[in-house]
């Protein structure tokens, strides 16, 4: 993308040819300079090394390569961060078998003998300080004939547009000749002798490389069929997995080892032509980069042998390769259009699936511009894409940007939603030069995710205003259905959590709001103690976690019993249960009521049982007791009446009890006159049981017709005092109630107990399960009750 579109420029309309500009040099023969190398150095595919297409070197290495192949001294040029090796014709017996291969090899590649000792050399050389070596001895692997050269060196720091140190020109000199011929005293060489071994040996054991020298072993017809190690250096055993072999041949350590390695050092030591190649050893199960060349007298057939470990290499080209070949199949099925824009050029070359996806004519490929494509975005998008853009190219760290936006084709000017991915690529100074990109249609994805969103949305609010309970209970791991039913709710009270409910739901627990049901396990309503919750949860797993209209016991908050009535599923994939849905009634009030209506009816039978059981009493005591007919009569109804007031008390209160004040109130208020104050009547509020409320009811009638007939009521002038209290004693409270008569005739202690007595004193004690006396004070009667209220 250019500068100028970057700034923010006028887009021209799509598919616009721009009209070319005054043509520029032919660059498709250069460099032109003859021999071996410019040729090439001319046709080498350097659009795949970090020097990039040869078309955009600049031109400070252009220069040093004409100056380099016009050179007749040996020379090479190590260029960008890799030190990206090119060379002249020259320079070619000093690479010996290195060459061609080390034509466009980072320098570390290329040397790998050397690499460690110059090291230092080559990062001064970049800092920028010129280094010169005379006369040094340098051992070279690929010097098979004389190992051990002694070169002159001189490195020289060359610098780029910007004025950075981009590389260095190396000029050299092999003095080997000269050093060999030069006369003086032997001893005279033998420190240099004497230096260039104990380097070797150095180099041996400091080689980041495997390294082992060999002598083939041949049968009668000369046919190569083992090879025994003579030495090995440290490497050799983490590269080959092979320990101890000194002095051992290969088909003893390995006998499955293939003939391939045999036939190549065979021919090795037998011709002397050194060999480079990559193989892969499947009894090591590994794949090694080797170079192999003789060494010695030709006779003795040893070879030296010098690999890199590859398999990693190997494995990861594989799966490139596949990758590759998927991401072609891919593209081509999902229709994923890719590009390549050159910001030299401000064009881009695009893929047929990238032109149809904008909807441009498939001849515009290397014509599409940024102005093009920027005039396409939609409107709305194209100042944030834009702006995205400028930030991502100003920023020398930036390597990939990713956005998504709207364009409308060219041809229909239809709406289409785009993701793109791009990557950044940028010279050694971190400025942005190119850029490769892939950019798909997710118009479906965008509207299946608004359509989504809509349904999400309608779920959402129907589930918000639901008044019923709407729950999701996830299972993490997901329980394995099928396992025994007991194994099943264990694992359930363990791993199911509810990560979704409404309000609805949480108020049925005494929660305030959804949020506070969210994380809670099983335990929560359905206690794992309470026998009742873990048989619901049996019926559940047994009905294969989908059941309507099954009612459950259950806890709140507060831990009261709450009824609910259930339907659920459950999501089983591949036998185990994920997640578990389920909506649910509280319809704890209807069986509350129903629980109410149960017990009324057991009380109303009990009641009438009861009740006719105390009048078939009544009756059969009345009328065997009554003087007379008349008297039987009166009596017999006083005490129906009485027994139908309390029963009236207690209807009014649906038989759940009776206040012991209305009770009382109730037994004397027939015997009370107007403009009268003799009866009297204190205590506090006292809540009777239906039992008590129609015991006491018909002992105080029994009293009260007495006092009447016999007693304080039976003149004008006596009075009737009733009073109560509750002492609050342990186990339970008891009520202590006394009914005292004054001013009425004297009282005579009765020569026999009649019904009346027999019915406060026995069945009051009877049916309170405590103690009824009467006493016969010549004042007045006196009758006082201690029963428990509980």
């Amino acid at each position: 993308m250019n500068d100028g579109a970057l700034e923010g420029g006028t887009p021209r309309p799509s598919g616009h040819r721009e009209v070319p500009a005054r043509p520029t040099p032919d660059r498709s023969h250069w460099p032109a300079i003859g021999g071996e190398m410019g040729e090439r150095i001319r046709a080498y595919d350097w659009a795949c090394t970090p020097l990039g297409p040869i078309q955009a070197w600049p031109q400070s290495l252009r220069t040093l390569v004409d100056l380099m192949l016009a050179s007749r001294q040996p020379a090479c040029i190590a260029w960008g961060a890799e030190c990206t090796s090119l060379y002249n014709d020259g320079f070619v017996p000093i690479l010996g078998t290195r060459h061609p291969a080390a034509l466009a090899k980072p320098y570390r590649t290329a040397w790998p003998e050397i690499w460690d000792e110059y090291r230092a050399v080559i990062a001064a050389t970049m800092a920028g300080e010129a280094q010169h070596v005379t006369d040094r001895p340098v051992v070279l692997a690929a010097r098979a004939d004389r190992p051990a050269r002694w070169l002159t060196f001189s490195w020289t720091p060359i610098r780029d547009e910007t004025g950075g140190v981009a590389g260095f020109y190396c000029a050299a000199t092999e003095t080997t000749g000269r050093i060999i011929a030069e006369d003086g005293p032997r001893a005279s060489r033998e420190p240099a002798l004497r230096e260039t071994g104990t380097r070797d040996r150095a180099l041996f054991e400091a080689l980041d490389q495997g390294f082992c020298i060999l002598e083939p072993v041949f049968d009668k017809q000369g046919r190569p069929v083992d090879y025994v190690f003579i030495e090995v250096n440290p490497v050799f055993e983490a590269q080959t997995g092979l320990h101890d072999v000194a002095g051992r041949s290969m088909r003893s350590l390995s006998p499955a080892h293939e003939e391939y390695w045999y036939d190549v050092y065979g021919r090795v030591a037998l011709n002397g032509e050194p060999a480079r190649f990559e193989h892969e050893a499947p009894a090591q199960g590994r794949w090694y980069d080797v170079f192999a060349y003789r060494i010695d007298d030709p006779e003795r057939r040893l070879i030296a042998v010098l690999f890199d470990d590859i398999t990693e290499r190997k494995v990861a080209e594989d799966a490139r390769r596949e990758s590759e070949e998927r991401l072609r199949q891919v593209q081509e099925a999902a229709r994923i259009g890719s590009f390549e824009f050159d910001r030299r050029t401000n064009k881009a070359i695009a893929s047929p699936e990238y032109l149809d996806l904008y909807g441009l004519h498939e001849d515009l490929s290397g014509f599409f511009s940024y102005e093009d494509w920027i005039a396409l975005v939609h409107p709305e998008d194209r100042p944030r894409i834009e702006a995205e853009t400028r930030a991502a190219v100003a920023d020398p760290g930036r390597r990939q940007l990713d956005y998504e936006f709207r364009i409308f084709r060219a041809d229909t000017g239809e709406l289409r939603w785009v993701t793109a991915r791009t990557k950044l690529i940028r010279d050694a100074n971190g400025r942005f030069v190119r850029s490769l990109g892939a950019q798909w249609d997710v118009t479906a994805e965008k509207d299946a995710e608004a359509a989504l969103r809509e349904s999400e949305d309608r779920y959402r609010t129907f589930i918000a205003h639901s008044s019923e309970g709407i729950w999701l209970l996830e299972f993490d791991p997901p329980l394995d259905t099928s396992l025994p039913v007991d194994e099943q709710v264990n694992l359930a009270y363990r791993r199911g959590r509810f990560v979704e409910c409404n309000d609805a739901m949480a108020a049925m627990y005494g929660l305030s709001r959804a949020e506070d049901m969210i994380g809670r396990s099983l335990e929560f309503p359905l206690p794992s103690s309470d026998h009742q919750a873990r048989a619901f949860l049996t019926d559940v797993i047994r009905s294969g976690y989908s059941l309507t209209g099954v009612e459950s016991v259950e806890r709140d908050a507060a831990g009261n019993r709450k009824f609910f009535d259930n339907s659920m599923t459950g999501i089983v994939e591949n036998g185990e249960l994920r997640r578990l849905w389920g909506i649910q009634r509280d319809i704890s009030e209807r069986r509350r009521a129903e629980e109410q209506r149960t017990l009324l009816i057991h009380e109303l039978n009990h009641r009438v049982k009861n009740t006719l059981a105390t009048v078939q009493s009544i009756a059969s005591q009345t009328l065997r007791n009554a003087a007379s007919m008349r008297d039987a009569k009166e009596a017999l109804e006083g005490r129906l009446i009485a027994l139908a007031r309390a029963h009236d008390v207690l209807t009014r209160e649906s038989w759940e009890g009776a206040e012991l004040q209305e009770i009382v109130a109730q037994a004397v208020a027939p015997y009370a006159s107007r403009g009268e104050d003799r009866l009297h009547l204190s205590g506090p509020e006292v809540r009777l049981s239906p039992r008590m409320a129609l015991a006491l009811a018909m002992a105080l009638q029994e009293l009260a017709t007495n006092a009447v007939k016999y007693g304080a009521l039976a003149n004008a002038t006596g009075e009737v005092r009733v009073s109560w209290d509750v002492e609050q004693v342990s186990p339970s409270p008891r009520l202590h109630l006394r009914w005292e008569e004054t001013g009425g005739p004297p009282v005579q202690p009765p020569g026999r107990r009649g019904f009346g007595s027999r019915l406060i004193e026995r069945s009051l004690s009877q049916e309170l399960n405590g103690v009824a006396q009467i006493a016969f004070r010549p004042a007045g009667i006196v009758c006082s009750v201690d029963a428990p209220l509980a």
